[in-house]
């Protein structure tokens, strides 16, 4: 019999520890991507399929297509389009009108078959910024269950496209290809206005080319828009619905941002009761974390800017982390910031729907009622926002410890 003595036998056991750990740790991986996929795949079936946010872009195309007005209400387009009338978009579509116009073939399929292929087109989306971020497939694959993400996928959102032009957009600059850049990242800029802060570290670096070729995109963008909707359309959307439907959503418990959270704190949110009714503090203590913010935003670099985003907007929905990926990565993998930066991304990980869970387990667990309940609530939905500052503050010292960045060798 032959035996194992020594080194060799140490050896053997270390070999045989991690061939187990490995096989364990996979296991759990495809448990955890089965278990997300079965759940989204669920999710993008009818009749759930029809609360999606992509609806937006789908009604409005259907709208443009037979000549309807396309700032209808979405719930009144619903009823006309959709076996049954949806409820949770009250008001006219908030996204730039050339959407409607972008997505006039959609109009040729039906809407369970759009969100299946969304879905699809977002995993492939996901798969590649895994991969842009060093992480294989089967690394990548279960952060489907990562909650923002997971949610996100679900609601059926545009945060992983932009996300994904984001990144060639960074990799591209890094590359010092100015154009290519310039015309992703302006493509992001054109799907949601709030993008065109990603540009700021640039004005900063003065990458002239770049920003021209963002600002063409851009200017297309608002050509399409012209075209679709008319000047009078043009103006009404800038003028009544954008601004209506971005206040309405401030003061509501969807608003993730850290004026949504000193809403909530302080009195202003028309959902909630505040903790403490202060409302006069809000508006001081919002415009000074917003302009430590966009100052940080011009000085960190360009794939840092998300986290600088995060905190400086008045307006966040919680699916908005997701931007803020690529610097979790990082900051996770500066050795002296690991632990920090592990409970800053678990409490950016503490979104709306996740609240609304667990508030109410908590509350029996704790034997908590009326206001203490509401209390507790309250307090857990302001978690996510301080964890965006505190990636900030990550990113920031970070920044000043001069580390290399991962983006730099695309």
């Amino acid at each position: 019999m032959c035996r194992l003595q020594g080194g060799e036998y140490q050896r053997w056991q270390t070999k045989d520890f991690v061939s187990k750990y490995s096989r364990h740790l996979y296991i759990a991986q495809a448990f955890i991507t089965a278990v997300a996929l079965v759940w989204l795949v669920y999710g993008s079936m009818p009749p759930r399929c029809y609360t999606k946010d992509l609806q937006a872009e789908y009604l409005t195309a259907w709208a443009l297509r037979d000549g309807i007005d396309i700032f209808t209400p979405l719930n009144e387009l619903s009823a006309l389009y959709f076996p049954a009338a949806t409820y949770g978009f009250p008001h006219s579509s908030p996204h730039p009108p050339f959407l409607a116009l972008v997505c006039l073939p959609l109009t040729l399929m039906s809407f369970p078959v759009i969100a299946m292929l969304w879905l699809a087109l977002n995993i492939a989306l996901l798969i590649a910024v895994g991969r842009w971020l060093g992480l294989s497939v089967q690394g990548t694959l279960p952060l489907m269950a990562w909650p923002p993400l997971l949610f996100l996928l679900y609601v059926g959102n545009f945060e992983l496209l932009i996300l994904a032009l984001a990144m060639l957009g960074w990799r591209a600059a890094a590359a010092r290809r100015d154009v290519h850049a310039g015309l992703w990242l302006g493509i992001a800029a054109a799907i949601k206005l709030y993008p065109i802060l990603l540009l700021v570290p640039f004005v900063v670096c003065r990458r002239v080319r770049l920003l021209m070729a963002a600002g063409l995109v851009f200017v297309l963008s608002q050509l399409g828009s012209l075209v679709t909707a008319g000047m009078s359309g043009m103006f009404r959307y800038y003028g009544e619905i954008l601004p209506a439907v971005s206040t309405k959503y401030q003061h509501l418990g969807l608003n993730n941002s850290t004026y949504g959270a000193l809403l909530r704190w302080f009195g202003g949110a028309i959902d909630v009761e505040p903790i403490l009714h202060a409302p006069g503090v809000v508006l001081p203590v919002t415009i000074a974390i917003s302009l430590f913010a966009l100052l940080a935003l011009t000085r960190l670099e360009p794939e840092e800017a998300p986290v600088a985003i995060l905190v400086a907007l008045p307006a966040i929905w919680y699916t908005y982390v997701i931007l803020a990926l690529p610097q979790i990565v990082i900051l996770l993998r500066s050795p002296n910031r690991r632990r920090a930066a592990f409970l800053a991304a678990a409490a950016a990980s503490v979104v709306l729907p996740l609240v609304n869970m667990l508030s109410g387990p908590l509350s029996q667990l704790m034997r908590l009622h009326g206001s203490a309940q509401h209390s507790l609530a309250v307090l857990l939905s302001t978690i996510q926002p301080v964890g965006f500052v505190a990636l900030l503050v990550l990113s920031i010292i970070r920044h000043s410890e001069r580390s290399p960045n991962l983006l730099d060798n695309p």
